[in-house]
């Protein structure tokens, strides 16, 4: 273990795992999640609405960019948006843009209005009214719509398409409320991947020779007119889907920062009405669609083609209830302005934009187009720049420390294929069982029970504090009958206690500790491996804080010798705690090679103290190993260690106390209340320390 041993080393390993990390390792990381996660937290759990993010990274083409549950978040780091950012801090500040997006929806949509909403177009009704067009030719579009309308699949297809609409507006909301309520990093997240995305909408030609539903193209320039203030027209366009948006304009204009989703509804009811051009052939192929039968087919092939076409088309979250925040009056548009600005700064080398304001029309001149310069690495973002740092280093920490423990696991195997057993253990392998990552179950078994047994521990620390107090401060030691200074005021006493010294500080007396616990099926009866679990517990933190080293080992026999690794004197990754609570009864047990292994192991320690306990219920009971013969090798194996300087203690809590104790003789602690065993231990811990 030396290479490890060297803690410089060490740090450099981290430092270059860290620069190796590759942006898929960083963004799917646990730590990367929980990083995303405490951000979603902060902006949700006051509401009651914590919730948790998920990161994945899928490089399909049709693959979502971010979806949520009202419970998780998912997102997808390899999406077309946070990829086209050149540096990891822009990339990062992207995802934390999505975070704040998807709890936009959980704290501010009203989904029960908007179930309502599409409920009612799909019966063939109008909510929260019918729409009162004051042109004649959209009066005409609107009785044509009506009338249409009276079709179940026409409904169902016209609800598909009012969902894309208002999916649009309510994002605007959404994201505007989150930049109020929330500036900062979600601001500056939001703001940065609206640029980016409005970026990504194809030109109106482009869209006319992909042969984009006519409906499709119309929101897509609504979407980026929303996001940027200007639309994409590289070509300089002139057709008619200019002048259809530019009637749509005021229609939405106002209604997107309503605190009320039914002004949206309304408003998506009037668009409707006005793209009715558009919608028409959709509901003539929706009713021959539903003469044969295939109406509910042809609205979802609608819907997904309408997805596919409309740029960000995902639909909205499936939640459900209220908004979690109540808010009075129209949101701000400074707020997204603000968000827009430091989005433009950092961005400050790509030319072409165009700060957001408000508009009654659009010209159909040439638009010279945008200009990109994806090297731009950002700046200004000194906080976010930490954050990711951090991130990074504990991802590089976990990574190198699994691999430590990798190696660790290997090193003991190959330390316990090099010891002879002997011949009463001759052909049974010996396995060594270490977990390399700690499962989330069992960090959260550790923290629920922890409380009072740590508490046992401290109260135990707490008992020797004096002793470790005047071993490490040192002391003055007088009424002695010798030493090194006479004191005269002692002479009047006349007992020839006249002397007094001072012991030096001195660091409490080293010594290491082994305990090895039988996991064997008979310590499921009377909490015996409850409390045994909870007595490692106890001593692993009692020693842990008196920086004693200590191992840790359970032990059975199925088909071979199965030893758990469970703490251990060189482990570095600070896991060792819950790996404990993986402790459990299991089959037979082989006592001798088990304690000879851990023996062995606790030799290696250079500390002058070596003390190995071992708990057990009862007697050797393994596959040819038991009676008479069991007992002479493990009353071997107690002297052959003892003879290289291993102090061993058994303690029995089993019907078979007598039986242990002939075993290990001086070495026996009869446990008979299983109540008193925590405390136990630590205390003979501490005699040594004396």
């Amino acid at each position: 273990m030396n290479l490890h041993a060297d803690l410089k080393k060490l740090k450099r390993q981290i430092l270059k795992k860290r620069d190796e990390l590759s942006d898929q390792e960083l963004f799917t990381s646990s730590a990367y999640e929980d990083y995303q996660s405490h951000l979603a937290e902060a902006a949700t759990r006051r509401y009651r609405t914590g919730v948790h993010v998920h990161i994945i990274w899928d490089e399909a083409e049709d693959s979502e960019v971010a979806y949520t549950d009202n419970q998780f978040i998912c997102e997808n780091a390899a999406n077309p948006i946070t990829a086209s950012f050149p540096t990891r801090l822009l990339k990062s500040l992207s995802l934390t843009g999505l975070t704040g997006h998807e709890c936009g929806h959980l704290l501010f949509t009203d989904f029960t209005a908007l179930q309502l909403y599409l409920t009612t177009l799909q019966s063939g009704q109008f909510y929260p009214c019918e729409p009162s067009p004051a042109s004649l030719i959209y009066q005409q579009n609107l009785q044509e719509m009506t009338d249409a309308m009276k079709e179940k699949a026409v409904c169902l297809t016209i609800a598909k398409c009012a969902a894309s609409l208002f999916n649009v507006l309510e994002d605007v909301y959404i994201e505007a409320r989150m930049c109020q309520k929330f500036p900062g990093s979600f601001q500056d997240g939001i703001s940065l991947n609206n640029q980016r995305f409005a970026e990504q909408i194809p030109s109106i030609q482009t869209q006319i020779d992909r042969h984009y539903e006519g409906f499709a193209i119309i929101v897509n320039l609504i979407i980026h007119y929303c996001k940027t203030g200007d639309i994409n027209n590289v070509t300089g366009y002139t057709g008619e889907y200019l002048d259809i948006l530019d009637e749509c304009l005021p229609l939405i204009t106002d209604a997107m920062y309503e605190t009320d989703s039914k002004e949206r509804f309304q408003a998506v009811n009037e668009v409707l009405v006005v793209l009715w051009k558009y919608l028409k052939p959709l509901a003539e192929e929706a009713k021959q669609a539903q003469t044969q039968g295939n109406g509910q087919q042809f609205a979802e092939e609608t819907g997904s083609l309408l997805n596919g076409q409309i740029v960000g088309g995902s639909p909205l979250p499936n939640g459900k209830g209220k908004p979690k925040i109540k808010v009075k009056g129209k949101v701000n548009p400074r707020a997204l302005q603000k968000g827009q600005a430091t989005a433009q700064k950092v961005l400050q080398k790509e030319t072409g934009r165009l700060s957001l304001t408000k508009t009654n029309s659009l010209s159909g001149g040439t638009n010279p187009g945008i200009t990109k310069d994806f090297s731009y690495a950002g700046s200004g973002y000194t906080e976010a720049e930490k954050d990711i740092r951090s991130v990074m280093t504990k991802l590089a920490t976990d990574l190198v420390n699994l691999s430590y423990e990798e190696e660790l696991s290997e090193e003991l195997q190959q330390q316990s294929d090099a010891l002879y057993y002997g011949n009463i253990h001759k052909g049974i392998p010996v396995t060594i069982h270490r977990m390399s990552q700690v499962d989330a179950s069992l960090i959260a078994a550790y923290d629920a029970i922890k409380a009072p047994l740590l508490q046992i521990s401290k109260r135990l620390q707490q008992s020797i504090k004096d002793i470790l107090d005047r071993k490490q401060n040192g002391e003055k030691l007088s009424h002695l009958v010798y030493g090194r200074r006479l004191e005269p005021r002692l002479l009047v006493l006349g007992d020839g206690e006249y002397f007094s010294r001072t012991r030096l500080p001195n660091i409490p007396s080293e010594m290491a500790i082994a305990l090895l616990i039988d996991e064997s099926g008979s310590m499921s009866s009377a909490s015996r491996i409850t409390m045994a679990q909870q007595t490692a517990i106890i001593l692993y933190d009692f020693c842990r804080s008196l920086n004693i080293p200590i191992t840790i080992y359970g032990h059975t026999e199925r088909y071979c010798v199965d030893l758990y690794s469970y703490a251990e004197f060189d482990s570095l990754d600070n896991q060792d705690s819950y790996r404990l609570m993986d402790m459990c009864p299991r089959s037979c047990n082989r006592d001798g090679a088990a304690l000879r292994f851990v023996a062995e192991h606790l030799c290696r320690r250079s500390e002058p103290i070596k003390i190995l306990i071992l708990i057990s219920d009862g007697q050797p009971n393994g596959e040819g190993y038991e009676g008479t013969a069991a007992e002479a090798d493990l009353r071997t194996i107690k002297k052959e260690y003892q003879k290289k300087g291993v102090i061993l203690f058994a303690a029995a809590i089993g019907t078979d106390k007598e039986r242990i104790k002939r075993i290990y003789q001086d070495g026996f602690l009869d446990i008979s209340d299983l109540n008193k065993l925590p405390k136990l231990l630590p205390k003979l811990i501490s005699q040594f320390i004396q």
